[in-house]
């Protein structure tokens, strides 16, 4: 099993990602025609996207659920360790989606 923060920071991803995904699937939507030959060109739109999107969902979080931290907080996480985290955990997602879909156009 994975330890108490892991599972914290993967907590507190699970309120904003459907969002973030939803950003990943809608980008890959727009690229689809088009992946297998600017496969590069997406997987820096990705990065570019996700940074903005978590820099943007950063900023809502604290405004919105600023005493949602606290009990990160108690179980010893910054947020900057809860957003690096959940910023790590997306870019994951985010490629072996890209990586799934990149395979099935290969295939077709």
């Amino acid at each position: 099993m994975f330890p108490p923060k892991v599972r914290a920071i993967w907590l507190f991803y699970r309120s904003f990602w459907l969002f973030s995904n939803a950003l990943t699937l809608g980008l890959l939507w727009a690229f689809w025609p088009k992946l297998t030959t600017y496969l590069h060109l997406y997987i820096v739109s990705s990065l570019w996207f996700k940074l903005l999107s978590n820099a943007g969902i950063w900023y809502v979080t604290r405004k919105i659920y600023k005493a949602q931290f606290w009990f990160y907080y108690n179980l010893g996480l910054a947020e900057k360790v809860l957003f690096g985290g959940a910023f790590t955990i997306d870019l994951l997602i985010g490629f072996l989606l890209t990586l799934v879909t990149y395979q099935l156009l290969l295939i077709l």
